[in-house]
């Protein structure tokens, strides 16, 4: 048995040699610090420092060469002690030199010669290895069940928190729905309490009348004790009425009645907060109460997802480049981005409006009116723009989207485009047709009477206001307010509003802002264009009622021309059926265009009825701003005034509406 353990160590020692000569070891010349690179074959970049040894594996190229080498490493999250591992990557040439052979075999041969292993103490030394061996790898068992021990624990808290994360996830979310509900409630009380307040106040005006009634009565006591001459019976009297003076409940008027009117006291409105006397208190709160009453609640709402907001703006750069620096903010799902600037030229704005005008002819498509200043631009195209996103569908106009997103070179593409459209259709000549009589009690003729009327009207204001700007008049513009008034079929906003300014512009003097004036002219001439367009669009539906009359009449002629009997090869015949299917088709096409037309009238007009009398009161009001200011002897009045035309408009009150129920 000895014998064959030794020719087995002795065959082992003598493999281990053959390996030992087989392998070349690699010694570092000099340190290298490896980057922090990754290969596409994955090899990785070895750090070493001078006199590091490496065992060679193989060639990667002429400038690195893979190794292997020995190094201690500790495990932090097993907590045992450093152990030996291989690790392999790869060197550059450069840095490391092959160590002799012989030598590291003349070292290893001298190793065994002095150090003779027997067999014994080869079998006691291999004893103790596996002793040990096993020992260690009982530690590592007792560490990795130590380390699972603590990963469930890991595991088992980090369910507790989850589940303690939910729990505090529903109870803010049960938070939040408690707050909303108080918010909504506030805003309720809020509601119920603007109402209290307004019952109080029309109780205050009661019980001031009823004041009033008494003073006079106290009064005409007065005045029949002193005719008697009783001194006692006067004295009395003062002391009644000075005690009852100072036991006012109200605390509302400290002086005594003698020395003071309660026409002097200030008090505010209930419903719009605007201070006044109380002698104007009671007309006030009928037409403030009359406006409200048809108000609902309305509770706190979230912002609106369909928001388009655009601003135009100019600086000293844009005026010398001529352009207008366009600014918008969205949240409409057409547009990518929520925040868009661009620079547009006035040819741009004027563009846009020709092509809306092309793409939507049944659509009141808002103006471009030309100024000569910088800044009268700016403002007519913000006005234009602000039209547009006030409407339901040309906001969402794909052109709309290019003129507020798109590059220079696609808008001045889209423009080449349009001038040849525009070429083609004054190349074809238009057939001109005999106007037929029709009814003049129709809604289309009474809606564009109403418009004519309305533009005569807000043109002689115009007019008269330019006028007076040259000439330093001042008579004239009540007149015209009165005109629009009494021309209104309802009891509309601009009906309210104008009278007022007709009654006040009387007692104006010529004292005033020429160019804040001149700014308000240019709105409202933009108005006046922007009615002009609406007649456009009345003008072209009654245009297409005459094509379709028109053509209809012509296939009943030649339905009527039509001989049962006659000869259907007869060359008259032949052409009269040609015609007769050429005017069934044109026929046709009218009916399609009336239908295309007429088929969001009513909402057209009345979209455009409401933003026409938005757009005049904010003119009215600025107007009435720009007189209040500068008038200071009917500075009471005017602010009456201006409180009239802030008076919101009714939206069930409609002039349109009202002319075609008539």
């Amino acid at each position: 048995k000895t014998l064959r353990l030794s020719e087995r160590m002795s065959s082992k020692f003598a493999s281990r040699k053959k390996n030992n000569r087989q392998s070349r070891l690699l010694q570092a010349l000099r340190d290298f610090t490896a980057a922090d690179t990754c290969y596409s074959d994955g090899a990785n970049p070895l750090s070493f420092r001078i006199g590091e040894i490496f065992t060679f594996l193989s060639r990667r190229d002429n400038y690195w060469v893979n190794v292997e080498r020995t190094v201690w490493r500790h495990n932090p999250l097993l907590k045992t002690k450093e152990y030996l591992t291989v690790e392999r990557g790869i060197v550059p040439v450069d840095y490391i030199i092959e160590m002799d052979v012989q030598e590291n075999e003349g070292m290893s041969s001298r190793k065994e010669e002095n150090c003779p292993v027997s067999s014994g103490d080869h079998d006691e030394a291999s004893h103790d290895n596996i002793f040990e061996l096993r020992t260690e790898r009982d530690g590592l068992a007792e560490e990795v069940e130590q380390l699972k021990r603590k990963l469930d624990e890991a595991y088992k808290e980090n369910a507790t928190l989850h589940e303690r994360s939910a729990q505090e996830y529903k109870h803010n979310l049960q938070l939040v729905h408690q707050l909303l509900q108080q918010y909504y409630a506030v805003g309720e009380t809020m509601v119920s309490t603007k109402e209290e307040l307004a019952i109080a106040q029309e109780s205050l005006i009661e019980e001031q009348q009823r004041s009033r009634q008494y003073q006079k009565q106290v009064e005409d006591i007065k005045s029949q004790i002193n005719k008697s001459g009783n001194k006692s019976a006067i004295k009395l009297l003062e002391k009644i009425i000075q005690k009852e003076t100072k036991s006012q409940a109200n605390g509302l008027i400290q002086k005594t009645r003698s020395e003071s009117s309660s026409d002097d006291l200030m008090l505010s409105c209930a419903l719009c907060h605007e201070k006044m006397r109380v002698g104007d208190l009671a007309s006030h709160s009928k037409v403030c109460s009359s406006k409200d009453t048809d108000k609902r609640p309305t509770t706190p709402t979230t912002p609106g997802t369909d928001m388009l907001r655009v601003t135009v703006t100019c600086s000293e750069t844009d005026e010398k480049n001529t352009t207008f620096k366009v600014v918008t903010k969205t949240t409409h799902e057409d547009y990518k981005f929520s925040d868009y600037e661009v620079y547009r030229s006035e040819g741009d704005f004027e563009w846009l409006q020709s092509a809306l005008e092309e793409a939507c002819p049944e659509r009141i498509v808002p103006p471009m009116v030309s100024h000569s200043s910088l800044h009268g631009k700016m403002r007519e195209g913000q006005r234009f723009l602000s039209r547009i996103c006030a409407h339901k569908i040309l906001r969402k106009h794909h052109l709309l989207n290019l003129f507020l997103t798109g590059e220079g070179q696609d808008v001045q593409k889209a423009r080449e485009e349009l001038d040849k459209k525009k070429k083609k259709v004054n190349n074809v000549a238009e057939k001109t047709l005999k106007q037929e009589p029709c009814d003049q009690n129709a809604p289309v003729i009474k809606c564009q009477r109403y418009l004519e009327k309305f533009a005569e009207n807000l043109d002689g204001l115009i007019t008269h206001l330019e006028d007076s700007l040259n000439k330093n008049t001042v008579d004239g513009p009540g007149v015209w307010f009165k005109s629009l008034a009494e021309f209104e079929p309802a009891e509309t906003y601009l009906k309210v509003a104008t009278e007022a300014l007709s009654k006040i512009c009387i007692e104006l003097e010529n004292n005033r802002e020429t160019a804040e004036e001149k700014l308000i002219v240019n709105d409202l001439r933009s108005v006046h264009h922007y009615v002009k367009s609406a007649e456009v669009l009345l003008q072209r539906v009654q245009t297409a009622v005459e094509m379709f009359l028109h053509w209809d009449k012509e296939v009943r002629n030649y339905e009527q021309m039509k001989n049962p009997g006659s000869d259907e090869d007869n060359p008259d015949h032949v052409s009269q059926t040609q015609k007769w299917a050429e005017a069934n088709s044109n026929c046709a096409d009218a009916k399609t265009n009336l239908e295309f037309l007429c088929k969001d009238l009513s909402s057209e007009l009345a979209h455009f009825d409401w933003r026409k009398e938005v757009e005049l009161r904010e003119i009215l009001i600025e107007y009435s701003e720009l007189r209040s200011e500068h008038f200071e002897k009917v500075q009471s009045k005017w602010f009456g005034v201006k409180l009239m035309v802030e008076a919101p408009i009714a939206p069930e009150v409609r002039a349109i509406k009202c002319v075609e129920d008539s």
